[in-house]
């Protein structure tokens, strides 16, 4: 048994697998550190538009924070990381081109299509953030419904209308905005520095 066992050992560190794994840690850690250096740097490009959000409370603040710095940053980690294990597979022996890279872009394109609508949110509301066009409490006009932003998400945007009702509006809905909360703002500031 134990005979066997030495072998199959022999064999195994004799062969080409130890430095194909050896090459994929590398590649792994290699990675890494792109990961870590892109989040540094997203951090930085991002820190005037974070900036912009003082007036908010504590809370709205760190949510604004938290969906303007993630989702680019899982973005750049996922598209590294397929990238990292597509090299890691053909380090190991694993033929990308012919098998992993089809059946994954197929994969994508699948889940792509799906969710193409709640993708199309998600990137309007991003950029809503983005913008920093309205905050929760300012009193707005969105297309035809007035109110007060209750929240705003990823996905839609909520109001209270001059009547209580609550209004949820899809974030690809939002063409244009009017907030008349920062125009009675900036009347204000522009006439206390006369």
């Amino acid at each position: 048994m134990w005979e066997h066992i030495v072998d199959y050992a022999n064999r195994v560190w004799g062969s080409t697998l130890p430095t194909r794994v050896a090459w994929a840690i590398s590649v792994g850690v290699v990675f890494e550190l792109l990961i870590w250096l892109a989040g540094r740097r997203l951090r930085r490009a991002l820190q005037p538009v974070l900036q912009r959000d003082s007036y908010l409370e504590a809370t709205e603040r760190v949510l604004r924070r938290r969906v303007l710095l993630v989702l680019p940053l899982q973005a750049i980690r996922g598209l590294l990381f397929a990238v990292a294990i597509l090299i890691m597979l053909r380090y190991l022996g694993f033929n990308t081109a012919a098998e992993v890279v089809p059946v994954g872009l197929g994969l994508l394109l699948v889940a792509v299509l799906a969710s193409w609508r709640l993708l199309q949110d998600s990137v309007a509301g991003y950029f809503i953030m983005y913008d920093d066009l309205f905050a929760t409490g300012d009193r707005v006009t969105i297309g035809e419904f007035t109110g007060t932003v209750t929240s705003i998400g990823l996905r839609h945007t909520k109001l209270q209308g001059p009547d209580g009702r609550e209004i949820c509006l899809a974030n690809s809905e939002i063409r244009t905005v009017t907030n008349h909360t920062r125009t009675r703002e900036l009347q204000r500031k522009a006439q206390g520095s006369q």
